[in-house]
């Protein structure tokens, strides 16, 4: 699985209010402001602080003077907490084989993703990579109007957690730090960067790096993510809170894991259920007898790759 991250823009943010009275929660919740010019019905608007745990995004379903009526209102609000109308809500990703290939708009959990206006890092998407896409666009969308930004216009991303054994959103989800705004992505990519050396270390002894599977072809598999997610969340937890937190769990947890497979009680499978490529062996004993000895000796006993 890669996650993709599609920061929010600051050219969709249009005209901006500001609450004047505290508001509950609730369906077709009355917003009073100061002024309610350049605001309409169907526009969508974020309520409280882009970036905070507290904003919500909503639909605007009636407008006054001085008010606006929203759909609905998850969370309660207080005076003087701003409004900022956005001309889309959504975000639609699309992926390709190649940077200049042709875009397909991924589908299942990938898009439209109503914009995460609560999340000061921009909208995630999750996309399972069984078409094999290693280049990825985002366009926004409005749901209202069916407008849409041209695809054209959008940078081409070979996403840096596609070649990587976790994103940098799973170790902050493992570590619950998804909505703490002082955790920037840099110091998470420290402990990330921590987590794969620790892995290649106990891996190089007995798989290939970069991994690769019986085609050929580069990939990370399933097992190899969770221990990368759980080292690294574990040292940032140990780091914080010490013996007291989850980390040493964590990290005793992957450690368990990757000394399982570095010891070949453990395999690695990748997506079509073959093995991952082993190591050159060219110096290494690999059965009883050796086999470059075997040319005119007795029959091969067991090979090292055998479980008894």
């Amino acid at each position: 699985m890669k996650i993709l991250l599609a920061p929010t823009e600051d050219f969709i943010k249009l005209q901006k209010a500001q609450l004047t009275l505290d508001v509950a929660a609730g369906s077709s919740v009355v917003l009073t402001v100061i002024n309610a010019d350049g605001f309409k019905v169907n526009d969508f608007i974020v309520v409280g602080y882009e970036g905070s745990e507290l904003a919500e995004l909503c639909k605007i379903t009636a407008v006054g003077a001085t008010s606006m009526t929203v759909q609905t209102l998850v969370l309660g609000h207080k005076a003087d907490e701003p409004i900022t109308k956005y001309r889309f809500n959504q975000r639609k990703f699309y992926g390709a084989t190649s940077s200049t290939g042709s875009y397909t708009e991924l589908t299942g959990s990938g898009s439209p993703i109503t914009i995460q206006v609560g999340d000061p890092q921009g909208t995630y998407c999750e996309y399972i990579g069984i078409e094999g896409y290693t280049y990825f666009k985002s366009t926004y969308f409005n749901s209202q109007s069916s407008e849409e930004t041209a695809i054209g216009d959008a940078f081409a991303v070979q996403a840096d957690e596609s070649t990587r054994y976790t994103s940098l959103y799973s170790i902050k989800k493992q570590a619950g730090l998804t909505r703490n705004p002082f955790i920037n992505d840099g110091l998470v990519e420290t402990y990330r960067k921590r987590a794969e050396n620790e892995i290649n270390s106990y891996l190089m002894t007995r798989y290939t790096l970069p991994l690769t599977n019986s085609t050929g072809g580069l990939e990370v598999p399933a097992i190899v993510e969770n221990c990368a997610t759980l080292l690294a969340a574990g040292y940032m937890d140990y780091q914080e809170f010490g013996k007291d937190g989850e980390g040493i769990k964590w990290l005793g947890e992957a450690r368990s894991i990757i000394n399982a497979i570095k010891n070949g009680t453990q395999r690695l499978i990748g997506l079509d259920y073959q093995e991952m490529a082993f190591v050159s062996s060219s110096n290494q004993v690999q059965s009883y007898p050796d086999t470059t000895d075997n040319t005119n000796g007795p029959d091969r006993k067991f090979t090292m790759r055998q479980r008894f």
